[in-house]
């Protein structure tokens, strides 16, 4: 059963603080099973309804000067971000925790898919099946290194490392090292904001936060900092979201 599941409207979390999805249970450090509980009550309005602007802003320094990339979108839910790469050409590898996520992607882009168990994690592959350059490992993004045969050399990853537990994110980092080529680019999207007043996720990640995770195997570019404040972020409590956009590369 999900951890999320024993705590109903707010008995038991701490301070009460208001989480993303509208309740008062803690969600700070989700597992598998939770985010799936949260997929199955369809509580995704972190699902973009339009293209990252960031991702179109900044593609030139993911693609790195190259064409056709192989381009890793981490934590994917079924965000639209992968079919605007595969329509520009690129093969797109995800990954997410939740079937019904994967699923979702193909039938809302009508694109015909199969899938397969994959080999000593619980998980499946899915493949497009009518030519298209994708394929989503559903799997925990910690089991990645053990399933994915290739390295990619592009890293999109939207809200991924902010909503892992913040305990998690030097091994996070880890396992992304584990399937970047020596020469991939990491295009990563991060926020700052008050979690002291918002339960998250996302969770605050200023530049240090990168830094302790990434630096000692990726050189670090800050690219942007911007204000993200919207009518749903106001809703959720906090005065302030600031969005900040970094690239990462091995060194």
């Amino acid at each position: 059963m999900s951890n999320l599941q024993t705590v109903h409207n707010g008995v038991g979390a701490p301070n009460r603080k208001l989480n993303q999805f509208g309740d008062y249970e803690d969600v700070t450090n989700m597992s598998v099973d939770d985010w799936d509980y949260r997929w199955s009550l369809n509580q995704t309005k972190f699902h973009m309804p339009k293209v990252h602007p960031m991702l179109q802003k900044y593609i030139d320094k993911l693609l790195n000067g190259k064409n056709r990339q192989t381009v890793f979108v981490a934590l994917c839910g079924k965000t639209l971000d992968m079919k605007w790469l595969l329509d520009q050409g690129h093969e797109v590898v995800g990954n997410d925790c939740v079937d019904s996520a994967c699923r979702q992607f193909f039938e809302e882009n009508n694109i015909p898919y199969t899938s397969h168990p994959l080999d000593g994690v619980d998980g499946a592959l899915f493949t497009a099946t009518d030519g298209s350059s994708i394929k989503l490992y559903r799997c925990d993004c910690f089991e990645l290194p053990k399933v994915m045969k290739e390295k990619v050399s592009c890293i999109w990853d939207r809200g991924g490392f902010v909503a892992l537990p913040v305990k998690e994110r030097s091994r996070y980092a880890l396992s992304l090292r584990a399937i970047m080529k020596n020469d991939c680019h990491y295009l990563l999207d991060c926020f700052l904001l008050d979690n002291s007043k918002f339960g998250g996720p996302p969770f605050n990640c200023d530049e240090k936060n990168v830094e302790q995770a990434f630096q000692t195997f990726c050189k670090i570019e800050k690219l942007e900092t911007r204000d993200a404040f919207t009518k749903w972020q106001e809703s959720w409590g906090i005065s302030s979201f600031i969005e900040e956009v970094y690239l990462l590369h091995p060194k």
